[in-house]
């Protein structure tokens, strides 16, 4: 098996027009998708970078073949929009932390209790368990692999700032 280098990788991409695909329905994680007049069932959209640039989904047939990139879905016409944001809404699952209540260390790990979106929550993380962003979005992951989002570090109350910044 030969290695692919970059430019025939490059070459071999399918970019798709947001207006020639049309999301026709949506199963939990999947969706039926309208390209180019074809019909492809059970396609899994997926992020390639869900944290920087969450626009971007690839779309994979049932037997992980690469059928196309969208550059930016909200291009998308809505209906189509609507239908893969509630796909991505259940495969991207992150709450967004809105406020930084407590974090304390108990046996090797930080418990830490904060404000999201979807309401307070308490979930522990190891020492090394955030990633800042260049865009101001700090990633949270905890051990049991949940991904908590901030949107942007500098628009947090100075206390939440404070204890995060621990994990820097």
């Amino acid at each position: 098996m030969r290695a692919v280098g970059i430019e025939e990788w490059v070459a071999k991409l399918r970019i798709l027009d947001p207006s020639r695909v049309r999301v026709v329905s949506v199963r939990t994680d999947t969706v039926d998708v309208e390209v180019d007049g074809a019909l492809h069932a059970g396609v899994r959209p997926r992020r390639p970078f869900p944290y920087t640039h969450p626009e971007c989904v690839i779309l994979y047939g049932p037997g992980d073949e690469e059928i196309g990139i969208i550059r930016d879905y909200r291009r998308l016409d809505e209906r189509s929009r609507e239908l893969l944001e509630r796909a991505l809404g259940v495969i991207y699952f992150t709450p967004r932390v809105k406020r930084i209540i407590r974090v304390s260390s108990r046996g090797g790990r930080y418990e830490w209790l904060v404000e999201t979106d979807r309401g307070v929550v308490k979930f522990e993380t190891w020492s090394s368990c955030t990633r800042f962003l260049s865009n101001g979005k700090v990633v949270i992951k905890d051990v049991n692999g949940n991904v908590y989002c901030v949107e942007n570090f500098f628009r947090l109350d100075k206390r939440s700032q404070l204890l995060l910044s621990i994990f820097v």
